[in-house]
């Protein structure tokens, strides 16, 4: 074990040890526990001097309070949390607010998000029951500007050494829109809300049993509430999932590979009431089950809400179509923008778009974006589960800031990218001339986060989780080591276990580039892929990311905005290289990579 390893573990015991030793000596705070033993979380909130006058608002069924700075929550009745979507675990949850607040509630729990359910450390859905654990009857709650919920998630972020990059990315995009109308508002929606359309968090501490678990975020859902949507109205409509050009955007509707989130009471083409977690088509017209003489009002209002909700999600997969049919047909860019412009919301392509690139959004272009309606006409998309940002990749693995942008072209972007060029830039530049898109405003929200955290819950979480990435080095087998030259990634082969590969090639895997030192065959090239990460890192990464968009977008800080010409007369070849990275004092026929002065490069055929 290595020492560095042994001291940490060794600080952490005897702090363990001071602090049971205080906890004796201190009050037990005096909340409605129904005569059980206080526990240790118990023991916490009286150890941080907040003993007296707490508002127990356990038999409160729904109620308001500001947002923590910092929560302490703490889950009994069971062991440990879910490792997948179908368990459902009923225990009691006890949630302190650090600020004088306190609850204790029945709470049903399971396992929640996609690939990260398979690390170590879980996210979990949770709801907020009143009663026997029964959905029926549920307690609402609302924290700060929130919509009220009764139910929440809590995000664990095991890749992430703030454990809230999505709850931060949230806070920067809500910053980034905030000179724009509400997305419900520019849907036709009217009067006032509080919802978001995109989830925020604030951080909190976890027990389970009353034994730390660690650093959480507790973050809204994706509810009908926060996307100000009435659960019967067949025209606001909320897509979740894989939603890509293979599953939607060109015709062919895969409706397995998507959840109508909303509305709800819904029914598949058997007839059976549709659920979202396996996912159907949906009935309409044609299906037999449509008209059934022994079905009830509700049954048939569902049907055809059903058939509503269908009809609109077809005619979104087939814009596509249609606007490529304008175009072959000779119609004009004004007659395709005009149309594009009634299928979508332009304004919320430009945000999005521009905070894809901003953020370096690994993931964020097949299921972790939410698209939605109010009137089955015109679509809107906004971010969604923002864990692999900020140059963080999934399997924990950190890109430079210089790392190239992938051009977005799925779905609608498709036409963004050919007919709207002009105004990403000009949305980019706005951005930077208001400030609202600027380093250190950006940075401060991060560093906010991690004050909130506080650096003895780090050390504690760093102690409990040992092994999250960005704690570790990376471990390559023999004949093997990272390749940092990431200008290369766009066009370095995935790795294959068949191939042979000497000394110099690289290849991708997991997120990032690795190279041969000697001669291998059937060698995987790491036994743990990982990178050490902190706030430093976060900080000097944000402003440099936005400067090298400056210059892919053609803007210069303070107001003097670059064409895209004379933008590319600053993209100066630095180096050309062949595929397996041996650089070239010229360029040699086939394939060669072209490096540029600001970091980007590309694949350029030489004949």
């Amino acid at each position: 074990m290595p020492w560095a390893r042994v001291a940490l573990l060794l600080y952490m015991r005897v702090r363990e040890i001071l602090f049971s030793l205080v906890l004796l000596a201190c009050p037990v705070v005096n909340l409605s526990v129904r005569g059980q033993v206080a526990t240790e979380f118990q023991q916490l909130v009286a150890h941080l001097g907040l003993d007296q006058q707490v508002e127990d608002l356990s038999d409160v069924p729904s109620f308001s309070l500001p947002e923590p700075n910092l929560a302490y929550v703490n889950l009994t009745g069971v062991s440990s949390l879910p490792g997948n979507k179908r368990s459902i675990y009923n225990g009691w949850i006890e949630v302190y607010d650090g600020a004088g607040h306190y609850f204790r509630k029945r709470v049903r729990i399971h396992g929640q998000g996609g690939y990260s359910i398979r690390y170590p450390k879980k996210n979990i859905s949770m709801k907020l029951c009143e009663a026997d654990w029964s959905e029926a009857s549920t307690t609402d709650v609302q924290w700060g500007i929130w919509v009220k919920q009764d139910g929440f998630h809590l995000k664990a972020f095991y890749t992430d050494f703030s454990r809230g990059i999505g709850e931060i990315c949230y806070k920067m995009f809500e910053r980034l829109v905030s000179d724009r109308q509400p997305y419900w508002s520019r849907g036709g929606v009217e009067g006032t809300s509080r919802a978001r359309c995109i989830p925020d968090g604030f951080p909190c501490v976890l027990y389970l049993e009353g034994k730390f678990h660690g650093v959480y975020a507790w973050q809204l859902k994706k509810h009908r509430k926060n996307m100000n949507m009435k659960k019967d109205n067949a025209l606001h409509i909320h897509l979740d999932g894989n939603i890509s050009d293979a599953n939607l955007f060109r015709g062919k509707v895969m409706w397995t590979q998507f959840e109508v989130r909303n509305p709800r009471d819904l029914y598949d083409t058997k007839g059976n009431a549709y659920d979202g977690n396996s996912p159907r088509e949906l009935i309409d017209e044609t299906s037999a089950s449509y008209y059934q003489y022994n079905d009830t009002e509700e049954v048939r209002l569902g049907k055809e809400r059903s058939a509503m909700v269908k009809e609109a999600v077809v005619r979104l997969s087939q814009y596509h179509a249609e606007l490529a049919a304008m175009e072959a047909s000779g119609a004009g860019e004004d007659a395709i923008r005009q149309r594009f412009e009634e299928c979508y919301d332009l304004q919320s392509l430009l945000d999005y778009v521009v905070f894809f690139y901003f953020t370096a959004n690994g993931d964020g272009s097949l299921k972790n974006w939410q698209w939605f309606t109010y009137d089955g006409v015109k679509w809107m998309v906004t971010p969604y589960d923002m864990d692999q940002c900020l140059g963080l990749g999934l399997y924990g693995q950190v890109r430079p800031s210089f790392f190239p942008v992938e051009w977005l072209q799925s779905g609608p972007f498709f036409w963004i990218y050919k007919y709207y060029d002009k105004e990403v830039r000009q949305r980019w530049a706005s951005l930077r001339d208001s400030g609202l898109l600027s380093g250190e405003p950006l940075v401060d929200i991060a560093r906010d986060w991690c004050r909130r955290v506080g650096d003895d819950n780090y050390a504690r979480e760093r102690a409990e989780w040992p092994l999250s990435p960005c704690y570790c080095e990376a471990i390559c087998n023999p004949g093997w080591q990272v390749f940092d030259q990431w200008e290369y990634y766009t066009v370095a082969p995935a790795y294959s276990s068949s191939a042979t590969y000497k000394a110099g090639d690289f290849v991708k895997l997991e997120g990032r580039l690795w190279q041969a030192t000697t001669t291998v065959h059937g060698v995987y090239p790491f036994v743990r892929n990982a990178t050490p990460d902190d706030l430093s890192r976060l900080e000097a990464w944000i402003p440099a990311r936005i400067a090298f968009l400056d210059k892919v977008f053609g803007y210069t800080p303070g107001g003097v905005h670059v064409s895209p010409e004379i933008a590319e007369e600053d993209h100066r070849v630095v180096g050309i290289y062949t595929l397996s990275g041996v650089r070239l004092s010229r360029p040699e026929p086939g394939i060669c990579i072209y490096r540029y002065a600001d970091g980007t490069s590309r694949k350029v055929r030489v004949k």
